[in-house]
């Protein structure tokens, strides 16, 4: 037929595909499986499908060369019309499993499907034998050869005392002995064959008989701490099956959640897969499985996907539960956090009580830091009291404030004590802050050795003893210090009674932050921190004096990176306590001066960050 412009028709042919060199093409096939330990596990499964309880993997030494035996108590080989051992079909029907003609009943539990698994065996060593009984109770065997086409089947003598199917591969081959050693793989396959042990109960025994050794292999246990999500999700197809745990190490090479097929692993790590390269299944912490039965295996390496409707069963699944092990993720992240941020901040105080003790308190004014009371002595031979903390610091401070109010009359002793002579005198209150050119009253108050308060008697003098102030009313129980600058300013009273002579020291702080209230007799003391995300901002951190805390930005690079270990998160906080103490405590300083006090100040804690 001539089309209008004079040129012929081309003709549409349709036909059948069709293998063109059927040795290549098995070539191929057994070539595709590289993975010599994925090899023996479609040993040990062929095994199990054949109903195998007990399964035997031994490796031996003969005459130099490495051979493997898998032998196991299962139904053997199936018979064929004559009762022997169906061996021609499996070397004749590859591609084509004797499995994938079972009924809906029978195929439960089983997963061979393609009829390759044997091929395999060319990963491992260069000759196969498979030796099985009939029905009759005679043994027949399968001889196949690396790189060969042909096959052999011959009966042998002697019995299976298993009574089921034992399969030799050897000698193994040079590149594989090294790999395929009693340790690894008991390993691999507890990892490989995990659920499906756990549901058949079949019993896998690995016996190295070159290194001496026996393994059982049991179902790997994971070493995270079980995510409490949902461990059911229902599909059009079927359930899929979820056990995740979160893990503190993220490097850990086996780390990662696995994806199976009805108990057998398929992949390692479910982010291998295109639509889940994000989170949580890149979370390096996060492991365990996703086990989804309907799903399609690549026929060549048995380690991988087909991408079809079960696939897209399971990535809707997957994904719909993403939200939820997101929430549970940053639920736990943040209280580790903050079990951290208690930890970390302790470790920073203590370094920096340590290292603002050295250095000149005249100097270092802005925080309060914890020192002993004045009217603590050493002990003979001992080494004091211990430094008060905060809290205790408050706590005897408020007692003091109540002791300057004489107690109402109703609640006045009936018959007083007399009161001994002077032992002490102390100034109240004990951390005293007010901003530049601010008043601070100080009141003294005077005790005898049994703490009882004395109020008649006495004469007080009040002095500056260091720094810039003005002392008021210098002879009377109160007294009043002014102060135009800011800084640093030790009072000191006297209190005399007769020949007895006591005396007590306060520190004043004059600073611009200074609460500037009589009521408040406690300090700031060292600041707290807070994480806040501020993102896009370059600032890593800042100090809020109102509630005393370091805010620090936890969307910092900076942050983000010093999270890879412990320490080195613990050392980024201290630099930026470091940063915000020599601010607060010189902010009208010179870059270069204010760097200066950064390094005096970080050489004395790095020892204990």
């Amino acid at each position: 037929m001539m089309t209008r412009s004079g040129t012929p028709r081309p003709h549409i042919t349709t036909g059948t595909l069709r293998i063109g060199d059927q040795w290549n093409a098995i070539h191929i096939i057994a070539h595709s499986q590289t993975y010599p330990l994925k090899a023996i596990c479609e040993l040990a499964e062929n095994a199990i499908d054949a109903g195998a309880g007990q399964i035997q993997i031994l490796r031996r030494r003969q005459r130099g060369d490495i051979y493997l035996e898998v032998v196991d108590d299962g139904n053997g080989v199936a018979a064929d019309a004559s009762g022997d051992p169906d061996f021609e079909r499996i070397a004749t029907h590859l591609c084509d499993s004797m499995k994938r003609h079972l009924d809906w009943k029978q195929r439960q539990g089983v997963h061979g499907e393609f009829g390759i698994g044997l091929l395999s065996f060319w990963s491992l060593g260069s000759e196969l034998r498979m030796i099985s009984a009939g029905k009759t109770g005679s043994l027949a065997e399968l001889q196949l050869t690396r790189s060969q086409r042909h096959y052999t089947i011959r009966p042998v003598r002697g019995q299976l005392p298993t009574g089921g199917t034992r399969v030799i591969v050897g000698p193994l081959l040079e590149a594989t002995r090294k790999l395929v050693t009693g340790e690894k793989i008991a390993r691999y396959l507890s990892a490989e064959l995990r659920d499906r042990i756990r549901k058949t109960g079949v019993t896998i025994q690995v016996v190295d008989r070159v290194s001496r050794k026996e393994l059982p292999v049991t179902p790997r246990e994971f070493d995270g701490e079980r995510l409490e999500i949902v461990r059911r999700v229902k599909t059009t197809l079927g359930d899929l099956f979820v056990e995740l745990y979160v893990r503190c190490d993220s490097s850990s090479p086996e780390a990662g959640v696995a994806l199976c097929k009805d108990g057998t692993r398929v992949l390692k790590d479910v982010s291998e897969l295109l639509p889940l390269q994000h989170a949580p299944w890149t979370d390096g912490r996060l492991e365990g499985l996703l086990d989804f039965e309907p799903l399609t295996l690549a026929p060549g390496t048995r380690a991988g996907v087909v991408p079809d409707e079960a696939f897209n069963a399971l990535i809707e699944a997957v994904v719909g539960i993403e939200s939820e092990i997101l929430a549970v993720l940053e639920k736990r992240e943040q209280a580790e956090t903050d079990r951290a941020s208690k930890q970390i901040l302790r470790q920073v105080h203590k370094a920096f009580v340590s290292a603002l003790g050295e250095l000149p308190p005249a100097e270092y004014i802005f925080f309060d830091i914890p020192k002993n009371a004045p009217s603590f002595e050493p002990r003979e031979g001992g080494r004091g009291e211990p430094l008060q903390t905060e809290t205790s610091r408050g706590a005897g401070d408020k007692e003091h404030a109540a002791d300057i109010q004489d107690p109402p009359e109703s609640v006045a002793p009936l018959f007083p004590l007399e009161r001994g002579p002077l032992h002490e005198v102390r100034i109240t209150p004990r951390h005293p802050r007010r901003p530049p050119g601010g008043e601070c009253r100080l009141m003294a108050v005077a005790r005898d050795s049994n703490g009882a308060r004395i109020l008649d008697g006495l004469s007080f003098s009040w002095r500056v003893v260091a720094g810039e102030a003005v002392v008021s009313e210098a002879f009377t129980a109160q007294s009043l210090v002014a102060s135009a600058g800011a800084g640093l300013v030790t009072i000191e009273v006297q209190a005399t009674q007769g020949t007895i002579e006591v005396s007590d020291c306060v520190d004043v702080k004059f600073l611009e932050e200074g609460s500037g209230d009589d009521r408040d007799p406690g300090g700031r003391g060292l600041p707290a921190y807070r994480l806040e995300p501020e993102h896009g901002q370059s600032t890593r951190s800042r100090y809020d004096p109102s509630h005393n805390e370091i805010i620090i930005n936890s969307a910092h690079r900076d942050f983000l990176a010093s999270k890879s270990t412990i320490a080195k998160h613990r050392r980024y906080i201290g630099k930026l306590y470091a940063k915000e103490v020599v601010l607060s405590n010189f902010p009208h300083e010179s870059p270069n001066q204010a760097m200066e006090r950064l390094i005096e100040l970080t050489l004395r804690t790095e020892d204990t960050l």
